[in-house]
């Protein structure tokens, strides 16, 4: 397993080329950045928790592909005890580091894998194969991969094939003997410039006339012809200030960019699906059903932070057994476990598929997700209330350290107790990450893995068919109207 130490050399290793601040910078300039260098430092976080020897029995296990032993983020699960654990393990790690760990593109490699041996069991392809030995070589290195999944999509009414751009969906533009090669962006990439991979899979279900945009395979993140262009955050500058308080979560955070693909050659052998235009609704609909559950461990490692810098701030400033207080946390935790506990059902009733691995519950796994979309809004809504208008109404770090006036405000934000106001400072600046700032959980909980409109059609679609025609007929029978 890598140490985060390896994983940062890596990083440096593959000499990203970004966009950022008006011009391009390579190597460790990218890595060093201080836009990026809270996200490298997350996830090498992740990386040294593996080396943890208490922890070792969570995070490693025995890859069922070769027998060697693994992380367990890369694993496919073959128990309902392992995706258990991945959920676990999640909100673990993003409590641990107070945001998102960025190990979810693993939970597509079952989805990979059945829609992998679907085509080939109708067309003739190979892909099962090259998707199997890819997972193995993932594994057997300790990679870690950006999910290159949200297209530019340009019309939202109009199909990929007959938008006014050609490019506004992710397509291939040429085939031969070696490989394919692909032309256009992804959208709202987090970690590219972090990541050893990137999984290229269709946003959306393709049909008929469409088969340029059916396309699934691994990139190396720093494959000829990727271009990363940096998104805007709204803590940017406090990171270029390198202020500390301000920041709230100091020393872990979030990057992003746009990814051009600009004419990427790919070999065959990376390729998972090709213009099977067939088979896309299975394959994005497998993947986001599999993922979604860990939202359940996702939102709420995150939240475990948020409650108890909100329990902080009430005992702070003395009002931590006010009984509305108590009320409104106890909100939070409820709100909290019931998104873990969805995630948990999700796992529970998990069943085996096709030949490839254990795979949650589809209704139960997007209910997850659907619930966990609109819980963290209250969730914030609660913190707001109990932390105050200081949360957006605190000075800076740097008046604080003011010798002219740094007395004055140590004075007016004193907590209960003498608490100091530094201390005061820090933990709403922390809320305020968690809420408003670059670890906000509102943006990841609406869009990230889905948005909760895709997980509604998901779950009617799922529950349409004999989940929702038996309640029909129980009802029927209750009330004496005869069944058909």
């Amino acid at each position: 397993m890598k140490t985060g130490k390896e994983y940062i050399q890596d990083m440096i290793d593959m000499n990203f080329e970004l966009y950022i601040d008006g011009g391009k910078i390579s190597g460790s300039e990218v890595i060093n950045h201080p836009q990026v260098r809270p996200m490298v430092n997350a996830i090498a976080e992740t990386y040294d928790m593996q080396h943890e020897e208490n922890l070792q029995q969570y995070l490693l296990c025995t890859s069922h592909l070769t027998g060697e032993t693994i992380s367990r983020w890369a694993h496919i699960p073959q128990t309902v005890e392992d995706n258990i654990r991945k959920v676990d393990i999640t909100r673990f790690a993003n409590r641990r580091i107070g945001m998102c760990s960025f190990r979810c593109i693993q939970n597509s490699f079952p989805a990979i894998l059945i829609t992998a041996k679907a085509i080939d069991e109708a067309r003739g392809t190979r892909y099962f194969d090259n998707a199997t030995e890819y997972i193995k070589h993932y594994q057997k290195y300790d990679l870690i991969g950006c999910p290159a999944i949200t297209d530019a999509k340009g019309d939202r009414r109009v199909p990929a094939h007959l938008q006014d751009d050609p490019d506004m969906y992710l397509r291939v533009v040429d085939r031969n003997k070696e490989g394919i090669v692909l032309r256009g962006a992804k959208l709202c990439q987090t970690g590219s410039v972090s990541s050893h991979e990137k999984i290229v899979l269709p946003c959306i279900t393709h049909g008929p006339g469409a088969e340029d945009y059916a396309v699934a395979c691994a990139v190396p993140g720093n494959a000829p012809g990727i271009k990363n262009i940096s998104v805007r955050y709204s803590q940017d500058a406090r990171r270029k200030e390198e202020l500390e308080w301000d920041m709230g979560n100091a020393n872990f955070g979030f990057h992003e960019t746009v990814v051009l693909f600009e004419d990427v050659f790919v070999p065959w052998e990376r390729v998972f699906m090709c213009g099977e235009v067939e088979f896309t609704g299975m394959l994005i609909n497998l993947a986001g059903g599999i993922h979604r559950p860990t939202t359940g461990g996702c939102k709420t490692g995150w939240s475990d932070v948020l409650i108890g810098a909100v329990q902080l701030i009430a005992e702070y400033h003395g009002i931590a057994n006010v009984s509305h207080v108590r009320e409104k946390i106890t909100d939070m935790i409820m709100h909290n476990e019931v998104m873990y506990s969805c995630g948990i059902a999700a796992c529970v009733k998990s069943k085996w598929y096709n030949g490839v691995g254990m795979i949650p519950d589809m209704l139960l796994g997007n209910n997850a997700k659907y619930v966990a979309s609109k819980s963290v809004y209250e969730l914030v809504r609660l913190a707001e209330d109990v932390t105050g208008g200081i949360i957006t109404t605190l000075p800076s770090e740097r008046e604080f350290k003011n010798p002219e006036i740094s007395d004055s405000l140590e004075r007016f934000y004193r907590g209960a107790g003498n608490t100091p106001a530094e201390y005061i400072a820090r933990i709403v600046r922390l809320i305020e990450n968690l809420t408003y700032g670059a670890g906000a959980l509102c943006h990841s909980a609406a869009h990230g893995g889905g948005s909760g409109q895709a997980c509604k059609l998901s779950m009617y679609e799922l529950a349409k068919g004999e989940p929702l025609d038996s309640r029909v007929r129980d009802a029927k029978r209750l009330c004496g109207i005869p069944i058909d």
